[in-house]
C-alpha cells in the first residue's frame, strides 16, 4: 500500500494537538519518539502503545519531568482521538504527530495563538498509577543466607580491599 504524502484534514489536529502540548510545557522529543514509532509500526495501537508508556512510571525515563509529559500526551492523544474520530490509522497519527512535534516551538513563543487553539486550562491530565504486577506478593523480611555464602562472600570482599589497598598508579 502506498503512503499517502499529503493530509489535508489533518492540519488542525496536528496545530490543536502542538498548541496543548506547547502549554504544558510537554518535551517535543517525545512527541517525536511517538510519530517515529507509529511510522515504523503503522498498525499499532498509539493508544495501548501510551497506555504502556505512561505505566513504565519513571522507568526508562531520561529527566524527572518525563513520566509527566507522557501523561500529558497521553492525555492529548486521548482528547484529539475523541475529537477527531476519523483519526484512525497509524500513519495518519504519524503525520500528526510529527508535524505536531514541528509545530511546538511556533507554539511555545506564541501563546495567545495556543490558547486561541487549545484552550487547555480546563484540562487536568489524571496521574496514572505506576506499572506494578498484579497480585505481586511482597517480602516482609529478607531471605536468610547460608552461613558458607556469607563467609565466602566476606572473604572475597577482604581481598578485593586488600588488592585495592595495596594497588600502585603503575597497575
Amino acid at each position: 500500500m502506498k503512503r499517502q504524502t499529503s493530509y489535508p484534514r489533518l492540519w488542525k489536529p496536528a496545530h490543536v494537538l502542538a498548541a496543548e502540548l506547547s502549554q504544558w510545557g510537554t518535551d517535543a522529543n517525545l512527541v517525536k519518539t511517538a510519530a517515529s514509532y507509529m511510522k515504523q509500526y503503522p498498525e499499532a495501537s498509539l493508544a495501548e502503545w501510551l497506555e504502556r508508556l505512561v505505566q513504565l512510571g519513571q522507568l526508562f525515563s531520561s529527566s524527572d519531568q518525563t513520566e509527566r509529559y507522557r501523561q500529558q500526551l497521553k492525555a492529548a492523544c486521548d482528547r484529539l482521538a475523541e475529537s477527531y474520530p476519523a483519526l484512525k490509522s497509524g500513519d495518519e497519527w504519524a503525520w500528526v504527530l510529527g508535524w505536531a512535534a514541528r509545530l511546538m516551538p511556533y507554539y511555545q513563543g506564541n501563546r495567545n495563538a495556543a490558547e486561541r487553539m487549545s484552550a487547555v486550562g480546563r484540562f487536568v491530565p489524571q496521574p496514572v498509577k505506576p506499572f506494578q504486577r498484579p497480585n505481586a506478593p511482597v517480602a516482609d523480611e529478607l531471605p536468610e543466607v547460608r552461613e558458607e555464602v556469607s563467609d565466602k562472600a566476606e572473604d572475597l570482599f577482604a581481598k578485593m580491599q586488600a588488592r585495592w589497598a595495596n594497588k600502585t598508579d603503575d597497575d
